[in-house]
């Protein structure tokens, strides 16, 4: 078989309309385009929040002849994106990946196969590695000017600068994996590896800030270091701002070449892995049987959990925000003068420190989106649900109830430290509490409705629901989408109410919206089981 047609298969079979919406679209065009329209809606609030941000940053870096560090912000991104991408996703698409019992007996060589999985690998990194550089690239161009020399050179750099992390964290991927799989508890212990490197990466993109003007304007130093030491950020910068077409060459040649020779040795190593497997460390033991008597939802919840820590890929994605929420209050009661001064720098805003906290606790309940994938993670064990004498409506709601309790012990005991830490009025604490409360129902009862309405029951690999799917695209930026809604709201009623008065208003329209979807998530919990 061909290259060119085995990767058209693959990106087919990953990214076709009816594989990410789990729907054919031409069998259901009024669904397909209210969807569609969220999903604009979502990616349009996203990029216009940031598209501001990034302008006004151009703006200020025109004053002072600097807009080529635009650039920088553009490439770090992606290889800050591009890292963290590939080290939770390697392991699945590179390596130990599933199909490779159907794929193997097949006549395709080995090398095309890895190629075709890593241009699959490479898609998704590019596609929202676009949706990033999209109002960076037209902060730079319009205080800069256009030019089409530029763009071009630009385009080329930002198809090729993802491809080193690539194959550096795709090892550091399988070396994880590699380690962990030899221990007792590798699951776990891979998850904390992963959640320590993915915090490691965070924490360096927003060290050595020291402004408070612009929340890009503190990442300003770090990003020209990193350009300065890193010599393709140089050759990259210096050929879309000055037309270098040396410099251009030196960018081509070094990636293509370090990138050519890392697959040729990489794929042995791939085809070595998938023939291996991973052996993990079993223990045999033998138990008494004892049996309980739990309440329904306390036993679905319990499996919920176990699907969760169980899978390293779904907790990080899941919980990540969680872990850096914990990460920052405990360093508020630690480092307490820098807390409000660090929040200002990252929101860029000169706001109360209650907003402030609203807007951080709000995108943690957004990255914590559980409910709408893991009714889709059931799989072809869906089955084993609808056999059971509980009704589908109990089945989602304890999916709500476990996102509840990820979220809501970890959020509340944050917000006290936080707000120890800010010298926050404990009445507004109170409020505060209440608000991360009703909108976490509210968030956790949307993505059960989403993943109602976009089940993906057919996949190959848990990363497919996880990372690719309209569930998880959605449960993130809907959220992302109603919260900034609920900014617009407040800025438009801030002027007439006090700060607390806006919490209760924001508290009531959070419990509110939650009413039609609870009524939604009964009704179309039964017509899903009874359909699937």
């Amino acid at each position: 078989m061909k290259l060119s047609r085995l990767i058209q298969i693959q990106l087919k079979n990953n990214f076709s309309f009816k594989r990410f919406f789990g729907f054919d679209l031409k069998k259901n065009k009024a669904k397909a385009i209210l969807i569609g329209l969220a999903i604009v809606y979502a990616i349009g609030a996203l990029i216009a929040t940031f598209g501001y941000m990034f302008f006004d940053l151009g703006g200020m870096l025109k004053e002072i002849n600097q807009t080529h560090l635009l650039i920088s912000f553009s490439t770090v991104y992606a290889l800050a994106f591009s890292m963290i991408s590939v080290l939770l996703r390697a392991s699945g698409y590179l390596f130990y990946y599933k199909d490779y019992d159907i794929l193997a007996p097949l006549p395709i060589h080995s090398r095309k196969l890895f190629i075709s999985k890593l241009v699959v690998l490479l898609t998704m990194i590019y596609f929202v590695n676009f949706i990033i550089a999209l109002p960076i690239m037209f902060a730079y161009f319009y205080w800069e000017g256009f030019n089409i020399l530029s763009l071009l050179i630009y385009i080329i750099g930002f198809l090729l600068i993802p491809l080193i992390p690539t194959i550096v964290m795709s090892l550091l991927s399988l070396g994880i994996s590699l380690f962990t799989s030899k221990l007792r508890y590798s699951k776990i212990i891979n998850l904390i590896i992963m959640v320590i490197v993915f915090i490691g990466i965070m924490a360096l993109s927003t060290s050595m800030s020291n402004t408070t003007v612009n929340p890009l304007t503190g990442q300003i130093d770090l990003f020209t270091n990193i350009t300065k030491y890193y010599p393709p950020f140089k050759w990259f910068n210096q050929a879309v701002y000055e037309n270098s077409l040396l410099d251009l060459l030196w960018l081509i040649g070094s990636h293509i070449l370090i990138f050519g020779i890392a697959i040729y040795f990489i794929e042995k190593l791939a085809e070595f892995t998938n023939k291996r497997g991973i052996r993990s460390h079993i223990i045999y033991k033998q138990k008494k049987l004892s049996y309980q008597q739990k309440p329904v939802v306390q036993s679905l919840v319990e499996k919920e959990f176990k699907k969760f820590f169980g899978s390293a890929l779904y907790a990080l994605n899941s919980g990540v925000g969680l872990v850096m929420l914990v990460v920052l209050a405990i360093a508020s009661l630690i480092f307490k003068a820098d807390v409000e001064g660090m929040l200002s720098q990252e929101l860029g805003f000169a706001l109360n420190a209650e907003i402030m906290l609203i807007v951080v606790f709000g995108f943690v309940i957004g990255m914590t989106y559980t409910p709408a994938i893991s009714l889709s993670l059931e799989g072809k064990n869906l089955w084993i649900l609808k056999s059971l004498p509980i009704s589908a409506s109990y089945v989602m709601f304890s999916k709500i109830v476990f996102n509840l309790i990820l979220i809501l012990p970890i959020a509340i005991t944050s917000l006290i430290m936080l707000g120890i830490s800010l010298s926050i009025p404990f009445v507004n604490i109170i409020l505060l509490m209440l608000l991360i409360i009703a909108f976490s129902i509210l968030t956790s009862c949307l993505d059960a409705v989403i993943n109602l309405y976009l089940p993906k029951f057919d996949f190959q690999n848990e990363t497919e629901v996880i990372k690719q799917s309209a569930g998880a695209f959605l449960g993130i930026f809907g959220t992302f989408g109603v919260l900034i809604t609920f900014g617009v709201a407040y800025y438009f009623i801030s002027d007439y109410i006090s700060l607390e008065v806006s919490i209760i208003l924001l508290t009531a329209l959070s419990v509110i919206l939650t009413i039609p979807f609870v009524y939604i998530i009964k009704t179309k919990a039964t017509k899903l089981f009874l359909k699937y």
